[in-house]
């Protein structure tokens, strides 16, 4: 077990490294390295365990453009999708994503914040169709999100 010491000293290292070497840019890597490390701390895992991309399906050019990050269980190989919206803010919760019951595509379907959060959400029975209009468990960003198929009811109307 290494001391919190080292453990702050790696993640700094890990953000300076990415930074660096991003290939989206000197400021969409700095995002992208925080967002990895605060999903690794919210969730308990190592950082070789959490993986980022951009997101082009919710793409704005603004500042803090949406991150993907991956984090794979050591244990299980099992990979949970979440979506940080604002990645400049750090108080900001992760969404994690998941299929609409209504369409399939990836959508939030919780607000997760820390490890008790996932486990409170992956402890509920799937959602279906029939459960959307009856339940308050939902990510509030769940309607409109732009992971809709455009048929979908729940999907981003312009």
């Amino acid at each position: 077990m290494t001391s919190l010491a080292e453990r702050a000293h790696a993640a700094a290292v890990f953000i300076r490294h990415n930074t660096a070497v991003s290939p989206h840019g000197r400021y969409r890597g700095e995002e992208h390295a925080r967002t990895a490390v605060r999903l690794a701390a919210a969730l308990g895992l190592g950082l070789d365990q959490i993986t980022t991309a951009p997101d082009w399906l919710r793409r704005r050019t603004t500042p803090g453009e949406p991150v993907l990050a991956t984090a794979t269980c050591p244990d299980t190989s099992e990979k949970y999708v979440f979506l940080a919206r604002f990645p400049i803010y750090d108080d900001e919760a992760f969404e994690l994503l998941g299929p609409c019951p209504e369409c399939s595509g990836q959508v939030p379907l919780a607000a997760i914040r820390h490890l008790a959060d996932l486990g409170t959400h992956l402890a509920r029975s799937p959602l279906t169709p029939q459960d959307l209009p009856h339940t308050d468990t939902l990510s509030d960003t769940f309607t409109h999100d732009q992971g809709h198929t455009s048929t979908c009811r729940y999907g981003e109307t312009l």
